[in-house]
């Protein structure tokens, strides 16, 4: 099934539109979320689509399984067929920005999710900060390691890099939405053709429609 990789740049600053403003009130994912979203009109239509805010915080890339539309005039929109043709054995250097979480079981018996690295600090001495970092690093790498295989891949544990760690928070009506976000980069090899189309087409992890789970890769 065929589907679109497209470049989105918000031709408005967000400071200079009132709407986008208003939007930002509640947090930057919710607003990134409410523009992502008025690019795929549908009455109730489930999400189909993941994408990731790039540094300038303007533009955006998107993968969906169709193409995005604007008719608004506030975004400059670049779209291709995207089909990922990748074999085993491919080499590819990956970048995603994931929400890392654990599931926890509770005394009253439910399990919830918790943010891993964030479970990691309170596990380890707090008086111990070389050991607290180490410790916070491992968790957030074993959480990629372990996953990897489910995407198609096999990752070169010592090419990974994690950096541009956040907490966020979204003002809703009903409560918050609390999530973190964590950034990967590194080399790794196909190992599953199917699975690997299967994770850059629908993405990987929790938070996808705030911005997480969209894999990247180059081959090298």
């Amino acid at each position: 099934m065929s589907h679109f990789f497209s470049c989105v740049r918000l031709l408005a600053s967000p400071s200079s539109n009132e709407w986008i403003r208003d939007l930002a009130r509640h947090g930057e994912p919710y607003r990134d979320h409410a523009l992502i979203w008025r690019l795929f009109p549908g009455d109730g239509a489930a999400r189909d689509f993941v994408f990731r805010r790039l540094e300038d915080e303007r533009s955006f890339y998107v993968v969906s399984a169709r193409p995005p539309q604007s008719d608004s005039g506030l975004f400059q929109i670049q779209s291709k067929p995207y089909v990922p043709k990748l074999e085993s054995g491919d080499r590819l250097r990956f970048d995603l920005r994931a929400n890392p979480t654990v599931s926890i079981r509770h005394e009253d018996g439910r399990s919830r999710r918790h943010d891993v690295l964030m479970n990691a600090k309170r596990s380890t001495a707090s008086d111990a900060r070389e050991r607290l970092n180490e410790a916070v690093q491992a968790a957030g790498q074993k959480w990629l390691l372990e996953r990897a295989e489910q995407w198609g891949l096999a990752i070169q544990e010592d090419s990974v890099l994690q950096a541009g760690y956040r907490q966020n928070r979204l003002r809703r009506k009903g409560g918050n939405i609390e999530y973190s976000s964590l950034d990967y980069q590194g080399m790794a090899q196909v190992i599953d053709p199917q699975r690997l189309a299967r994770a850059l087409l629908e993405g990987v992890g929790h938070s996808k429609g705030f911005g997480c789970g969209l894999l990247l890769v180059k081959r090298v």
